[in-house]
């Protein structure tokens, strides 16, 4: 897989975008009416004006690289549990993106972490609830030791180049392929927010 990608779908958007529609308005508690606004047909309270907007989950995904081995675990939750996949996780509210790779690195396998490069972002459509808006980055250890979190069950470190476990999403596929290819260097991240020591503590 060396093309790069930044659309991944595993099924029909349109054909499903009334499914996470609320029914009640999370304001004042009134039906819901579908409005037409801005070109779309979405839900709208008639008594506050409340409008439903369903927008991708930022989040972020992890290449953490030790030598030429790349570090994957096996996912605990949802979606695709038992896959294995990078380390990878929500970007919260008050966040930026690459304080929130470092804190999920530290969160899923205990490993301190130092971002050196943005090698993709994309679009991920699972399923009507996983929607994913992912910035993919490349990390090198520090310290630490690996240690299995809730997340993902277990770790492991695979070489590059070498067949993989079975994963669960097409977009680390292809940034393991295209990485141990040597056909990505990716862009660099501004050192204030990429060390453990400028991470916020939650």
């Amino acid at each position: 897989m060396s093309e790069i990608y930044q659309v991944f779908s595993r099924y029909d958007q349109q054909a499903c975008q009334g499914e996470l529609n609320f029914r009640f308005c999370p304001n004042c508690a009134n039906p819901l009416e579908l409005t037409l606004y801005d070109g779309r047909v979405r839900p709208v309270c008639p008594a506050c004006g409340f409008i439903q907007f369903i927008n991708p989950a930022p989040a972020v995904a992890i290449l953490v690289v030790r030598g030429d081995q790349v570090l994957l675990g096996k996912r605990s939750g949802s979606p695709d549990t038992g896959k294995w996949a990078t380390p990878s996780g929500y970007i919260e509210f008050d966040e930026d993106f690459l304080s929130a790779a470092i804190r999920e690195v530290k969160e899923e396998t205990g490993l301190e972490v130092e971002i050196r490069a943005i090698l993709n972002v994309a679009s991920s459509f699972i399923s009507p609830k996983y929607h994913f808006f992912s910035v993919y980055l490349l990390a090198h250890v520090i310290r630490g030791e690996l240690a299995e979190r809730s997340d993902l069950v277990e770790l492991r470190w695979y070489p590059l180049g070498q067949p993989m476990p079975e994963l669960a999403f097409k977009e680390d596929e292809m940034m393991i392929a295209r990485y141990s290819q040597g056909l990505t260097t990716g862009l660099p991240v501004d050192p204030r927010y990429a060390r453990l020591s400028n991470v916020k503590s939650n």
